[in-house]
């Protein structure tokens, strides 16, 4: 349910998008365009490895996110079981946000997951930042 819930919300939204790279990964936030103060609007985070690594599914992965005054977050700390998707190919966290007002708010958080191409584990705590206008 909570797939299909996610896919749903990510077809309906305008997203735009923000890359973070390291030499065996990618992060990807896509914020959404059309946020309205006082209604929920959703952020998705996608980690996936590059260069013959993948995601390291036994590895304790983490979402801490901060929001900026004025925004409340659903849930500020995600892990493994509030995923949208975490298997080898990919990981992906939705975070559900509500702002009281109008403006542009600065978002900032870290990611700590590992990725590993069967011989080695690079663990990462990667710290990212994202911003939505809210209209």
């Amino acid at each position: 349910m909570k797939n299909a819930f996610a896919s749903i919300v990510v077809a309906a939204l305008a997203l735009s998008s923000t890359a973070f790279a390291a030499g065996n990964y990618k992060v990807d936030v896509k914020t959404p365009t059309d946020a309205k103060k006082g209604a929920p609007a959703y952020v998705m985070i996608h980690i996936e490895g590059t260069n013959g690594f993948g995601m390291n599914i036994d590895y304790p992965v983490q979402l801490t996110i901060t929001p900026p005054a004025g925004v409340t977050v659903e849930k500020t700390t995600q892990t493994r079981a509030d995923a949208q998707k975490f298997t080898k190919a990919g990981l992906d966290f939705m975070v559900k946000i509500t702002s009281a007002d109008a403006g542009q708010k600065d978002f900032t958080g870290t990611l700590k997951f590992a990725v590993t191409d069967n011989k080695n584990m690079a663990p990462a705590a990667e710290k990212i930042s994202f911003t939505v206008t809210v209209k």
